[in-house]
């Protein structure tokens, strides 16, 4: 019995993974954001609709959706993703910046400008300017 390989999207950032081997392991996560992929939220017999989510009668009831388990019946998702509506978010966050007379970061900033040493250097970029530090 042969491995066999899928391509699929990250049900979490929609980055497109390519040649996942099968089955997956619990510990499979995408190369991109880190998440578990081996989660509720990620398979075939999810269904928010139904009472536990899942279309698979046999399956144990997973508490947490979007951590990894052991969920035997779990066939992944390729098109898991699904784009989030965060304008009520945008909305509260010019809603506190106009409060605090503060300025909205962009629109359409780039998603994957997101790594960790940036938002450092911003949070104590601010930490100073808050305290009158100069560098």
């Amino acid at each position: 019995m042969g491995s066999r390989s899928i391509d699929i999207q990250c049900w979490k950032c929609g980055k497109e993974l390519k040649n996942l081997l099968l089955p997956f392991s619990r510990y499979e996560e995408c190369n991109h954001c880190n998440v578990d992929l081996h989660v509720c939220v990620a398979c075939k017999n999810y269904d928010p609709s139904i009472s536990d989510a899942c279309k698979e009668d046999r399956a144990d009831f997973i508490l947490d959706k979007t951590k990894a388990n052991f969920c035997d019946y779990f066939k992944p998702n390729p098109r898991a993703y699904k784009k989030r509506d965060n304008s009520e978010a945008r909305e509260a966050r010019a809603k506190l910046a106009e409060l605090f007379g503060e300025d909205l970061p962009e629109e359409n900033a780039d998603p994957d400008d997101d790594d960790p040493k940036s938002k450092a250097d911003k949070a104590l970029f601010e930490l100073k300017r808050l305290f009158g530090e100069s560098d």
